[in-house]
């Protein structure tokens, strides 16, 4: 190979990866259904029957709701993005539920975060 083609196919690999890594790192359009937790007591929760039992009460504690959201769904819990938190903690000051909060989120899920479009009560 000469330094002409050495040249090209570096550049040519360069762009295929940062393609790549953009892509990856854009993450996935997903709708999920489940309850909403805070994030300080959403980590321990295993399944839905414990998610369910999730109080408004707690939720709303200082420490609880400075935490930020989440969604327990699918069977793991899903931590929502800065905006969604804040979507959270006002639906969750204005549902009429004690507890079994369950909510439908729409975003962009990356990793174990899911940027929150849209949020509501079912």
């Amino acid at each position: 190979m000469n330094t002409k083609t050495t040249r090209a196919a570096i550049v040519f690999l360069l762009a295929v990866v940062c393609t790549l890594s953009v892509g990856i790192s854009q993450g996935k359009t997903a709708t999920l259904t489940g309850h909403l937790i805070d994030q300080m007591c959403g980590g321990g929760v295993k399944d839905a029957a414990k998610a369910a039992e999730h109080t408004k009460e707690c939720a709303l504690m200082d420490h609880c709701a400075s935490s930020g959201f989440g969604i327990f769904a699918n069977g793991k819990y899903i931590k929502f993005d800065v905006e969604g938190s804040k979507k959270a903690k006002a639906l969750v000051e204005k549902t009429k539920k004690d507890k079994d909060i369950v909510v439908v989120a729409e975003g962009t899920l990356s990793g174990d975060t899911l940027a929150v479009a849209s949020l509501k009560e079912r």
